[in-house]
């Protein structure tokens, strides 16, 4: 199951007795978890129905479970990091194992028993083989970018904001798919709008942070257009915030490798819908990937990126030191486009 089904067995109480919630989307694992202790718990007496553990024995999460509701229907049972579902342990407790999974076959009816775990379980272990076996898992994946713009719209419309979807899609590009950033960066919008309804892409571009891979498009569409000391501008505010250099020539990579294959799906008038699910990145993207693309040749941007592709297979190898290697690669593809 993933979290939109999740959310959807909440809202309509067609919640089982187990789960476990696994995956590195953190904020979203944390906003289910509390709509579920929300919808169970009665209100003014959350804190008497609900338990919460770290990495307990057998014994102890068993008696949490079995412990009676307080003027309430249901208690939650929330067990985080339980050695029988993370890596790195040297060997797995057999005894607990066999004394857990027994169990998991009586929980109490009024009991919701959750496990969750940072990032994703270990799927060797007996524990996940038998909750996956129960359909009990809970994916928490990063959402995709439809996803993100979907969960963006409705989180806008309940801070009493309206943003229609291709502005999303702006902001999903410019933050990123993490679900806290992008609540951090909503919340600044709303702030910032005030009284005014409609959230606009010009508020985006006023106030919010942008992510990696948003500063190297706009580094790579300023040297396209001759904005050199722009470029290594952009460039110097990456490194001086601690993005990593590795990581830099790694989206400029992508950025090329983009570049080079719009240009070939412009010329085979492949559809720009077509084109943003091919190229996996937004539609209005699509558009600014095309302007970029079309004052090269094919030529000149395959040969752009093969020379970023060499570069990172030096430094990789070896040959080529990290240190200065994305100034290098900008002063390496300007000589290549001023060549054209």
């Amino acid at each position: 199951m993933n979290h939109t089904g999740f959310f959807t067995a909440i809202k309509e109480r067609t919640l089982s007795g187990v789960y476990l919630l696994e995956g590195s989307e953190e904020y979203i694992k944390q906003q289910a978890l509390a709509r579920l202790c929300a919808k169970l718990l009665p209100q003014g007496l959350e804190q008497m129905n609900l338990a919460e553990l770290d990495n307990p024995d057998a014994d102890a999460l068993i008696a949490a479970a079995e412990t009676l509701p307080f003027m309430g229907e249901k208690r939650v049972v929330v067990v985080r990091e339980c050695d029988l579902l993370t890596a790195g342990r040297k060997q797995e407790n057999e005894g607990k194992a066999e004394v857990l999974l027994h169990y998991l076959g009586h929980v109490s009816p009024s009991t919701c028993l959750v496990f969750t775990v940072k990032g994703k379980a270990d799927g060797r272990k007996k524990l996940y083989a038998y909750l996956k076996k129960i359909n009990a898992i809970v994916d928490f994946s990063p959402m995709s970018d439809l996803e993100s713009q979907d969960w963006v719209c409705r989180s806008m419309k309940a801070l009493g904001k309206k943003m229609d979807r291709d502005t999303a899609a702006l902001l999903v590009f410019t933050v990123g798919r993490d679900a806290a950033l992008l609540r951090q960066e909503m919340d600044k919008l709303a702030n910032y709008a005030g009284d005014r309804e409609e959230i606009t892409s010009r508020d985006i571009e006023a106030i919010c942070t942008k992510s990696l891979e948003c500063t190297v498009f706009q580094m790579v569409d300023a040297q396209a257009e001759g904005r050199r000391e722009e470029a290594f501008r952009l460039l110097s505010d990456m490194e001086h915030s601690g993005e990593d250099r590795m990581g830099i020539l790694a989206m400029l990579l992508r950025q090329y490798r983009i570049l080079y294959h719009a240009r070939r799906l412009g010329e085979e008038r492949v559809s720009q819908q077509n084109q943003a699910a091919l190229l996996g990145v937004p539609p209005f993207a699509v558009t600014r990937a095309q302007l970029q693309a079309r004052r090269y040749s094919q030529e000149t941007l395959g040969a752009a990126y093969d020379a970023l592709l060499q570069m990172e297979y030096n430094i990789k190898s070896g040959r080529l030191p990290q240190e200065g290697c994305a100034q290098t690669a900008l002063l390496t593809l300007e000589g290549i486009l001023k060549a054209t």
